[in-house]
């Protein structure tokens, strides 16, 4: 089975796991936070017309109902190397 690993969770990364939905793909989604932010409603969260929970929902949740998704919280970044000590 061919595997695909989407590195974000944002919008792109959702309609590219979306998209697989009915492939013989296995699908991994990864990303820093374990939810998905509407980012033109923020300034209303801001303005408390709106809470930060109505414009976010969890990675897992939104795709809980696609059987060949994964989502993992994880960083795909390299991590900086500490020098060695003698």
């Amino acid at each position: 089975m061919p595997r695909v690993v989407i590195v974000g969770g944002g919008f792109g990364g959702l309609a590219a796991a979306k998209a697989l939905k009915n492939t013989a793909a296995e699908t991994i989604v990864t990303d820093q936070t374990n939810h998905c932010v509407f980012q033109p409603l923020l300034y209303q969260v801001a303005t408390s017309v709106l809470s930060a929970g109505q414009i976010s929902a969890p990675i897992r949740a939104i795709l809980r109902k696609q059987k060949n998704a994964t989502a993992f919280l994880g960083d795909t970044a390299p991590r900086p190397r500490l020098p060695e000590s003698d």
